[in-house]
């Protein structure tokens, strides 16, 4: 065991001792390595709050269909699926997309006593009366929006809506240009008070199959459509797994241009290295003690590097907001985003890049260090 951790520290050394080929390789598995674990964090930050929001959301969804998509559903079945045995409760919701002056804001109608816990205000409170409104962060900021201001949809002006309160930030994502009322406000917004674009269905545990089968015998011969919470996290898990396979196949391009870059660098000085390679076989070193010092350094040299390109994606995004790279994953996102990015670190990504990181940095050290631990000590030392 003191044998292959002196062979550690002499590793440690000559990295030390080799500054220049140091720096370079470790900035070539910065320069790979940093773009992806920041896609992946921000990725799995996204998934999470989304499948958060599912968790938060009812167990079955109920719409009408139209043409193969979602259509809204008549509130007049509303007190019928309230009544059916097993709902705990049916939340009526309309959610939609209006201008506000030059900025599209997303619009959430519901009542008051339905509002998702998760939503919390920075400042200000929930509306309470007709007419009242709470706005997202990004959006107070692009407006200069305070407390008590008055606002108007485009295409909407004889509705004046006031502002009682803010989200915070760290809502989640889409609170940031999201603006939530009432339900009878936002009916009345959009002029159809009479529907709603779907219902969320509370239901107790096991009843899901009754409460679809009762909701058929209501909505007989109606073009409707009920899914189910499982659904909808399977269409948040795959739409996201599309996201990231369109990043992972840009950047696979990126990465193949990289994996030369490494190669060269970790064969910077190679004709200095085989003449240590060929002191230490003349000083009594057999191959495997030399191959394994070159694993040691390879080794090394990739964990320095995986960690450092760790700390940078942690930097980019907590520092830079994911500037330039949550766009990827985010549609209508600007090159700065104007709201906390989410992200999660996870341990698996670092391993990977790690891994990835020793494997290249090995294939273009182990070789050529083979070759010159099995000449002639005398020819390698030339």
């Amino acid at each position: 065991m003191s044998k292959h951790i002196n062979l550690l520290l002499l590793a440690s050394e000559n990295l030390l001792r080799h500054r220049t080929k140091t720096i370079v390789v470790c900035l070539c598995i910065i320069a790979i390595l940093s773009p992806f674990i920041t896609a992946i964090s921000i990725s799995e930050g996204i998934r999470a709050q989304s499948l958060a929001s599912v968790g938060e959301g009812g167990d079955l969804y109920l719409t009408f269909d139209e043409f193969g998509r979602n259509a809204p559903v008549p509130l007049e079945y509303l007190g019928e699926i309230r009544n059916i045995f097993g709902v705990k409760k049916a939340v009526p919701r309309i959610i939609g997309r209006a201008y506000l002056q030059n900025k599209l804001a997303v619009i959430v109608g519901i009542d008051k006593e339905y509002v998702p816990v998760s939503v919390s205000c920075v400042s200000g409170k929930i509306f309470e009366k007709p007419d009242e409104v709470v706005v997202g962060s990004e959006l107070a900021r692009h407006f200069r929006l305070n407390i008590g201001d008055q606002l108007s949809m485009r295409g909407q002006q004889r509705k004046v809506f006031t502002v009682v309160g803010m989200f915070s930030a760290d809502s989640g994502i889409w609170s940031s240009s999201l603006i939530f009322m009432s339900f009878k406000d936002a009916g009345e917004l959009f002029g159809k008070p009479e529907v709603a674009t779907d219902i969320q269905i509370y239901s107790i545990p096991g009843h899901n199959s009754e409460i679809a089968t009762d909701l058929y015998n209501i909505l007989m011969n109606k073009p409707y459509r009920l899914q189910d919470k499982h659904i909808i996290e399977l269409f948040v898990k795959k739409g996201f797994l599309l996201k990231e396979g369109v990043f992972t196949a840009l950047y696979v391009v990126a990465f193949a241009l990289g994996i030369p870059a490494i190669l060269v660098a970790s064969g910077f000085g190679l004709s200095e290295r085989k003449k240590e390679i060929g002191i230490m076989k003349a000083t009594g070193w057999n191959t495997l003690e030399v191959l394994e010092l070159i694993t040691f350094e390879q080794l090394l040299i990739s964990l320095l590097g995986a960690a450092i390109a760790l700390l940078l994606s942690i930097l980019w995004i907590k520092g830079f907001n994911g500037a330039f790279i949550g766009q990827f994953f985010i549609a209508e996102t600007t090159l700065l985003p104007k709201f906390n990015m989410p992200s999660k670190f996870l341990p698996l990504p670092f391993l990977l890049s790690f891994f990835f990181a020793f494997l290249l940095t090995m294939v273009g050290s182990i070789y050529s260090s083979w070759r010159a631990s099995t000449e002639s000590p005398v020819v390698a030392m030339k």
